[in-house]
């Protein structure tokens, strides 16, 4: 609908703008004499959004957003009047009543309903049965209501899209109401992966209706998506180099972005987006609050945020401890030679997934069509990687998440941004090149609070490399016996390495 309004604006010709405006200046005569001295400026005029308003002087009190127009090859669009104005400040006065409202003792300051945030958003959320904020949320929520360049550190899984999602959703919603609707968009959400931009983008869409959004990736045509910035957008979430060609195309503007976000922006560095993200941060207005979400923070990210952000503050909920990995999730780890790997394969996932969700990660796309293709003959499953269309992609994930199947063989592209809720299992077939790697494809179950199992398996001569995840992720290992296998008791027993395996929770 947001849409359709937009468009209409954009469509109107200026003879109907013009008759339109005589006759709201007639009728509005009739109401106080005193308005007929109102000058050409104080006339009313038509918001990009469908409706109509005056100036403030006129006493209607509407205001509306600058529409903008004349698309110039490799060029922004460039605006025909002046820009609305910041909305970062617009609302400095409600943002305080909601820090106010977010420093709550006990669990009323968790509540989302009492934390001041717009009831669009919190009724949105409640309808998918959200009704707390969750550690980091609550943490960001002040800083970010007010204006505060940040930096966010979390481990993988604790809710950090809604972290920088209801404050940037609650100020949009703000400022819309009132200066109206806009072409171009007012925020930007980069991430590393497809999955993780649909992942996102999905979360703006559900949690704040009202608000135009797009998620723009490679490998769909790219056209659709200038279509649909070209209705306007309020939120755009996408990969760097899908942002960067619709830059140079001309198709999106970011001089109004007023709010940025880096989601797993550490990742950004392992895939090689380094070049593109700087390039896309020179290009937004200076004025703006910028936001950095990680699990980790490599020098590239410290460069980033001495360069890009104003006297950031950082929320730190890892802190010195070396655990990476969110709680509650129960580690296991097993070794073999790689000739026995498929044997054992189908002994743990009914063993520790029970019939639920379960994920199998390997090193090449070629492992991954194998390892699905052999493992049909007993389960349901399908392969995910690099190779397979869009279409399919997608495809994948709805029936994986739908439950028509529940294995799924993946390469580390579903590492990142691949959201399925109740994932009880992970099963690393192959030995991650990095324990970053590890924290992130074991990251996919354990979500939100809940309790998961990821299983490493490893080849005899590379028990030195176990020993360095569990150094670097600050976790431990139970080591599972193959000979379990031969007495049909696998998971009963078991040789415990260390003391403790299982994360707190």
């Amino acid at each position: 609908m947001n849409s359709l309004f937009r468009r209409s604006a954009s469509m109107a010709s200026m003879p109907l703008k013009q008759s339109l405006t005589a006759l709201i200046s007639i009728e509005a005569s009739r109401f106080s004499p005193s308005l007929s001295k109102a000058t050409t400026e104080e006339a009313p005029v038509l918001c990009p959004n469908g409706t109509f308003g005056v100036s403030e002087r006129l006493g209607f009190g509407f205001r509306c957003r600058d529409f903008h127009s004349s698309v110039a090859p490799l060029q922004f669009r460039a605006s025909d009047v002046a820009r609305a104005e910041f909305a970062v400040e617009d609302f400095s006065d409600d943002e305080k009543v909601v820090g106010k409202k977010a420093r709550g003792d006990g669990d009323e300051g968790l509540e989302i309903s009492k934390l001041g945030i717009s009831v669009e958003i919190v009724s949105a959320l409640a309808k998918k049965g959200i009704t707390k904020l969750f550690p980091i949320q609550k943490a960001v929520l002040e800083p970010a209501m007010q204006g505060r360049d940040m930096i966010g550190r979390a481990r993988t899984g604790t809710g950090k899209t809604l972290a920088f999602g209801i404050p940037i959703m609650d100020k949009i919603i703000r400022f819309n109401a009132k200066h109206g609707l806009g072409r171009n968009p007012l925020a930007l959400v980069m991430a590393p992966t497809r999955e993780l931009a649909r992942q996102v983008e999905k979360e703006f869409r559900e949690s704040a209706p009202a608000l135009a959004t797009i998620c723009v990736y490679g490998g769909v045509p790219i056209s659709s998506q200038m279509s649909t910035l070209d209705y306007g957008v309020d939120v755009v979430v996408g990969t760097p180099g899908r942002i960067i060609d619709l830059l140079k195309r001309g198709a999106l503007n970011l001089s109004e972005v007023q709010f940025v976000v880096l989601d797993e922006a550490d990742q950004m560095l392992a895939v090689g987006f380094e070049e593109d993200v700087e390039m896309i941060l020179e290009k937004l207005p200076k004025k703006r609050q910028s936001m950095m979400f990680s699990a980790t923070m490599p020098s590239w990210i410290r460069k980033l945020t001495q360069k890009y952000l104003k006297e950031p503050l950082t929320i730190d909920l890892v802190g010195d401890s070396d655990q990476k990995l969110a709680e509650g999730i129960t580690l296991y780890s097993i070794a073999s030679a790689t000739y026995g790997k498929p044997s054992i394969l189908g002994p743990l996932i009914t063993e520790h997934a029970k019939g639920g969700k379960c994920i199998v990660f390997t090193q090449t796309k070629r492992d991954a069509d194998r390892l699905a293709y052999g493992m049909g003959r007993s389960f349901m499953c399908e392969a995910l990687h690099g190779d397979i269309s869009q279409n399919q992609r997608e495809r994948t994930l709805a029936g994986f998440r739908d439950g028509r199947f529940n294995i799924l063989v993946a390469t580390d592209v579903a590492a990142r941004g691949l959201d399925v809720p109740n994932v009880d299992l992970v099963i690393h077939y192959e030995l991650p090149s990095t324990s970053e790697i590890f924290v992130h494809r074991s990251g996919r179950t354990g979500r939100a609070g809940k309790k998961g199992s990821a299983i490493l398996i490893y080849g005899e001569n590379q028990t030195r490399d176990v020993r360095c995840i569990e150094r670097d992720v600050g976790c431990k290992f139970k080591e599972v016996s193959t000979e379990a296998f031969d007495e049909g008791e696998l998971g009963k027993r078991t040789v415990e390495r260390e003391r403790s395996c299982i994360l707190p929770t």
